[in-house]
């Protein structure tokens, strides 16, 4: 047994549990109150919402453009198809590739849908004035931004790296 390895103020600090905490609960409100209905995955309803989004595309350009999972995406995929909600085509500039895009079921659905989804954020936005709501986006963008950066590698200078990877060795010798 042992005492706290991290201090309170630290975790306090750590933005992703307070990300994490609040999408969690974000998502098990859309699957109880939106999705449950529809017998629809949270998944395939985050591609099926990108397709509406996006219009006709590659299921890469999605991937590329959410924080959808490429593998989880083409399961998501595969469910919508043999629901009829969505359909692959030829691409005609490049046959190796498919296009998805919605059905009329799954444009009924995505109208049928959206509506109740947007109600439901809105329900937790509405808690904002204004002013907070525009400063929540502003900060997410730029949190985002900077994630992105992680995600190119992009995060640490060289020398923050070096320090990094220094520390982990000598801790792993301890």
């Amino acid at each position: 047994m042992h005492d706290a390895l991290i201090p309170i103020e630290d975790v306090d600090d750590f933005i992703i549990l307070r990300a994490r905490a609040f999408t969690s609960k974000i998502r098990r409100a859309v699957m109880r109150d939106v999705l449950q209905d529809e017998d629809l995955a949270l998944l395939e309803w985050q591609l099926l919402f990108s397709i509406a989004r996006f219009g006709t595309c590659h299921l890469a350009y999605i991937t590329q453009h959410t924080s959808l999972d490429p593998a989880h995406g083409s399961r998501a995929a595969t469910a919508l198809e043999k629901a009829g909600l969505i359909e692959r085509h030829d691409d005609p500039d490049n046959r190796r590739r498919k296009l998805i895009s919605l059905t009329p079921q799954g444009i009924t659905t995505v109208e049928r849908v959206w509506p109740r989804a947007q109600r439901l954020i809105r329900s937790v936005t509405d808690t904002l004035d204004a002013t907070d709501f525009n400063e929540l986006k502003r900060l997410f963008d730029l949190l985002n931004a900077a994630a992105t950066r992680i995600g190119e590698g992009g995060a640490l200078g060289d020398e923050q790296k070096q320090q990094e990877v220094s520390r982990t060795k000598v801790s792993a010798r301890a």
